[in-house]
């Protein structure tokens, strides 16, 4: 016997997925792009259409463009890292030989990523403080002046790229240890007998078989520098000083919830997704095509 429901049955389970998706993510962004065209503070049931009116305000706005020039340094000093090292690491942890003392040093370098922003920050937060921290401390204690780190407007934004880094990268290393292990060990053992050193198996043979590993951890990194880093701003340097740590995500969360400016924040939102839509199409256009599967 057929069941009634036979023919609606395909959309039945593709249901409560679209819908999630509807609500969710697309929902938020028609809603964000409506209220980038009005001016509404969310205590005040006025809605007022100022058109493109908060889009000229933030872009004439000095801390928005701090921020976005900040952010753009961001980018700059943390994803190449971000890629590079944690594939660094990953080579030597598959080379120890020893699968246990190999699982200790994977847990121990994965162990930042689990941890709280409110955690890690506290940490930096003591490691980094100007007065008494044990880096300063050990400065003193070798004979070299003491910094001040993340309160000084020259070093915050470094400081909060190192932290974020050390919070973030084990990710990206896991990563890289998945596609190493995945590279057929009859491919290396032909290497060898073909005369191959390391160095050269690795860049003949190991990474073009993992460019796929490579174009996801090159798009993601992205998108995970750009949110990473407003919790250690938030927890470290709150944007300071004099907004040099500062950056378009954590402008936007003082835009909206401190200030409940919501139109301004609506419209670094779109900023925002137009440009990494933007970067991620350049991505898939020019990175896609040299990755190969199989």
């Amino acid at each position: 016997m057929r069941s009634p429901f036979g023919s609606i049955a395909p959309y039945l389970f593709v249901g409560p997925a679209v819908l999630s998706v509807a609500i969710f993510l697309y929902g938020p962004l028609i809603a964000s792009a409506l209220l980038s065209l009005l001016d509404w503070n969310l205590l005040s049931s006025e809605l007022r259409y100022v058109g493109f009116g908060n889009y000229a305000t933030i872009l004439d706005n000095n801390d928005f463009r701090l921020a976005a020039w900040n952010t753009v340094i961001y980018c700059a000093v943390l994803i190449p890292p971000q890629i590079v090292l944690p594939l660094l690491l990953a080579l030597l942890i598959h080379a120890v030989r020893d699968t246990s003392a190999q699982s200790i040093y994977r847990g121990a370098l994965f162990l930042p990523t689990i941890l709280a922003y409110s955690v890690a920050g506290v940490a930096w937060s003591w490691l980094l403080n100007p007065v008494n921290g044990l880096f300063n401390e050990l400065f003193g204690y070798f004979g070299f002046p003491k910094s001040r780190w993340h309160t000084d407007p020259d070093l915050a934004l470094l400081c909060v790229c190192l932290v974020t880094f050390w919070k973030t990268f084990g990710l990206n290393m896991l990563l890289w240890l998945a596609a190493l292990a995945n590279v057929p060990h009859d491919l290396r053992e032909a290497s060898q007998l073909d005369g191959a050193n390391a160095t050269r198996h690795f860049f003949t043979i190991s990474l073009p078989l993992m460019t796929p590993t490579a174009f996801f951890i090159t798009v993601t990194t992205i998108f995970h520098v750009l949110d990473d880093i407003v919790g250690v701003i938030d927890v470290l340097t709150q944007g300071g000083p004099a907004g040099r740590s500062s950056s378009v995500l954590y402008f936007l969360w003082q835009q909206g919830l401190q200030f409940f400016q919501f139109g301004p924040a609506s419209a670094v939102a779109v900023l925002i997704i137009a440009v990494v839509l933007s970067v991620t199409w350049l991505q898939f256009r020019v990175g896609e095509r040299r990755v190969h599967y199989g």
